[in-house]
């Protein structure tokens, strides 16, 4: 037997229309039903939408925030964007492109990878050139530590007093 939502929601709709109390629809239910069994405040519910006329099963739209689905074109469109100018905010890109903060926030984060820098859009990750960069002035300080002239406790001395 099936005891879906909606199997539960079509044998309700029978009941009303004749004349029984709501009270005996919900003990029959829950007799063929069981522990699946729809609640009693459900069934009740579903009883009032039934003598008001509504007459499909399928669950009606809720009021709220519609959902924007996020395709390809409006994350290009986001990346075009903060390309242009790094330091838009994300409620700016959110008015320009029509949709909510937290989506924009989403897109931002999760899919194109940025992170917010000094007010400033940065990629998270490093591209090659910017790892060759770095490894290249982690070297050549590497090179000048090695052939300073200054023994390394010296050295070490300096380094201490440029921190405190």
């Amino acid at each position: 037997m099936d005891s879906s939502r909606s199997a539960q929601r079509a044998v309700l709709q029978f009941p009303p229309a004749e004349a029984e109390h709501v009270s005996q629809i919900y003990r029959r239910m829950k007799k063929v039903y069981g522990e699946q069994c729809l609640a009693r405040c459900t069934i009740f519910r579903w009883c009032q939408h039934c003598e008001a006329g509504r007459v499909n099963i399928k669950v009606w739209p809720r009021p709220g925030q519609a959902h924007v689905m996020t395709n390809t074109a409006t994350v290009s469109a986001v990346d075009e964007l903060i390309r242009q100018n790094r330091r838009l905010t994300t409620r700016e890109i959110a008015v320009e492109q029509s949709i909510s903060k937290g989506t924009v926030h989403y897109l931002i984060h999760k899919k194109l990878g940025y992170v917010n820098v000094c007010a400033k859009w940065v990629p998270k990750h490093l591209s090659e050139n910017k790892k060759t960069v770095r490894m290249g002035v982690c070297l050549t300080q590497q090179f000048l530590h090695r052939n300073h002239p200054f023994p390394s406790y010296a050295l070490e001395s300096v380094y201490q007093c440029q921190w405190r």
